[in-house]
């Protein structure tokens, strides 16, 4: 075989390897009356497919009173899509509803290339992300979570459908593969058991020793590394992905001679599946346990988006049970906007933020960080006097 047609065969693998995989997106909308909003979250889920690493090429949304029981969508739409596939050569379909397991594997049946929903494709970019056992292993469990069904209803329909009969070699592949599930996810828990026990330990320790605890919380890029590098002095990378940070950093900061422990946590997202948040109740913890939470928003984002994502991060840091007294809004990205839409935007804003304390922030040219380390030192002294009596004693 010439030298020439290896080299070439060669080229044309590598060239495969770094080819997009074709993407249809599609959505449920069961609010005939939103007009706005749906098209956020199908930009969301653009955004987040791109990141993952998937060429966005056909969209799809159908308005239904409720999803269709077998395949999401209604099975007109499910022919019409099976067309799109075939014209558009689409590797995968990406849902942003979240699928049932049986909506999924009718749809993977129907469409003979992969469906994936919102949930597993954060997971994807979660994946991309996680360097450290935690992550990892709440990653794992969030998967196994979500597979589980899924995996028994594929098992039920190959093994039990195909092998029918009591005690047949089927129903006992069957048991097999759930029991090989269930102790794989029992595994997983453990080891999270073990290491949550540490972690609990760890945060009571920085409690002890009298310190503040300030997590910095909100929506995947809204800067919250950014600012965590501000406020710490450190260069964290700042890449602009959405989900870096994973597991929980802290890092010790000497302030207004307080030592205070700043904490850069996971990111939030539109629509959390409350699986996926209790896979990372470990990582959320540290939310729970420090003793002011910084709301970082992005105030240069458009006012559909920012209100959405505003009440999305209130309500997951009340499902958490943090108190409104806790909170600091920092509304950063200043610098991108000018002075009149920032007025504009805390004007339409200020049913939701009038409770709060803000602060308008820059952590790229770091106006207003005076304002913000002032907020955090008076905070504290309002609702957490004692303990600062116990970190200036040990200072």
């Amino acid at each position: 075989m010439p030298r020439s047609y290896l080299r070439k065969l060669k080229i044309l693998e590598v060239f495969q390897k770094i080819v997009l995989k074709r993407a249809l997106l599609c959505m449920v909308k069961t609010n005939p009356h939103d007009h706005t909003l749906y098209k956020l979250r199908l930009q969301e889920l653009e955004k987040l497919a791109e990141v993952a690493g998937y060429k966005v090429v056909e969209r799809v949304v159908q308005v239904r009173r409720r999803e269709h029981s077998s395949f999401c969508v209604g099975k007109g739409k499910v022919d019409e899509i099976k067309d799109l596939i075939r014209d558009k050569n689409i590797d995968i379909v990406i849902f942003y509803n979240i699928l049932k397991s049986n909506q999924k594997y009718n749809l993977e049946k129907a469409f003979e290339v992969q469906v994936i929903d919102r949930y597993d494709l954060i997971l994807e970019i979660f994946d991309k992300s996680a360097s450290d056992k935690i992550s990892k292993l709440q990653i794992e469990l969030a998967r196994l979570t979500k597979a589980f069904p899924y995996e028994k209803l594929k098992a039920g329909i190959r093994y039990l459908t195909e092998h029918p009969g009591k005690k047949s070699m089927g129903e006992y592949a069957y048991h097999s593969v759930i029991k090989q599930l269930r102790k794989r996810i029992k595994r997983v828990k453990s080891e999270l058991g073990v290491l949550r026990e540490i972690h609990e330990k760890r945060i009571r320790e920085r409690k002890e020793k009298g310190k503040p605890i300030i997590c910095l919380t909100g929506f995947y890029g809204a800067g919250k590394t950014s600012i965590f590098n501000r406020l710490t002095g450190l260069s964290k990378p700042v890449t602009g992905r959405p989900f870096t940070t994973l597991s929980s950093k802290y890092y010790l900061i000497n302030n207004h001679t307080l030592e205070m422990f700043i904490i850069d946590t996971i990111g939030f997202a539109l629509d959390l599946d409350p699986r996926l948040v209790e896979s990372f109740n470990l990582t959320l913890n540290d939310i729970k346990a420090s003793d002011i939470v910084l709301l970082i928003v992005d105030i240069s984002d458009p006012i559909g988006i920012l209100l959405l994502k505003l009440k999305t991060s209130l309500q997951i840091l009340r499902d958490l049970g943090v108190t409104h007294d806790k909170i600091i809004l920092v509304l950063n990205k200043i610098d991108k906007i000018n002075e009149s839409e920032i007025k504009k935007k805390i004007v339409f804003l200020h049913g939701y933020i009038s409770v709060f304390e803000y602060v308008l922030v820059s952590a790229k040219t770091g106006e207003g960080f005076e304002d913000l380390l002032n907020k955090i030192y008076r905070k504290l002294y309002e609702t957490k006097p004692a303990l600062l009596q116990v970190a200036s004693d040990t200072t």
